[in-house]
């Protein structure tokens, strides 16, 4: 999985407007993982190359940005938040459900590539906790057990309709935010 050509020069252009390369190594991290859906092993070679940071420096930034993905992901990704907040309003609840409707191990992809579903960190929404962020644009809150099972069906069920439109591979929802389904 490398990069072309044109790929790179867009890359050597972006970084150039920074003082030090390596100040540009997340947005090559973003960028892989808009191309291909998560950020592949090879490609570390290829920015290290760019932004003089090491695979194994790329790789911890890869560790400590939890929305960047080692991964390959369904055309849904769900991360329900389980920080304290979320964790003190049922948020362990929300994500025990998800994981039962998905039928997969959290992190998993399900069988039809509609959805995978992460635990993760504080999504900085701790007023409508619990939470829950959906292709890394749609926030669903104050999630029950309940609801969050009605969205995850939602979202199964429009990734694998003839009718769901795409972007790099990824679904471009229809879902209404929670507040306005009422």
């Amino acid at each position: 999985m490398k990069l072309n050509e044109q790929e790179i020069a867009h890359l050597v252009e972006h970084i150039g407007h920074y003082p030090e390369k390596r100040a540009g190594a997340i947005y090559c991290l973003y960028y892989v993982q808009d191309k291909y859906g998560y950020i592949p092993r090879e490609s570390l070679d290829e920015i290290s190359e760019l932004t003089s940071l090491s695979p194994l420096q790329l790789d911890e930034l890869i560790t400590f940005y939890t929305l960047l993905r080692r991964r390959p992901v369904g055309r849904n990704l769900m991360r329900v938040c389980t920080s304290i907040s979320c964790h003190i309003r049922g948020g362990e609840k929300v994500l025990s459900a998800a994981q039962k409707e998905t039928k997969v191990p959290l992190g998993e992809i399900t069988s039809d590539g509609s959805m995978t579903v992460l635990p993760s960190i504080c999504l900085g929404l701790c007023q409508k906790a619990p939470v829950a962020l959906v292709n890394d644009v749609d926030v669903l809150e104050n999630l029950t057990p309940e609801t969050i099972s009605q969205h995850i069906n939602k979202y199964m069920n429009e990734a694998v309709s003839a009718k769901a439109p795409t972007a790099n591979g990824r679904l471009i929802t229809t879902l209404k935010p929670q507040s306005e389904e009422k």
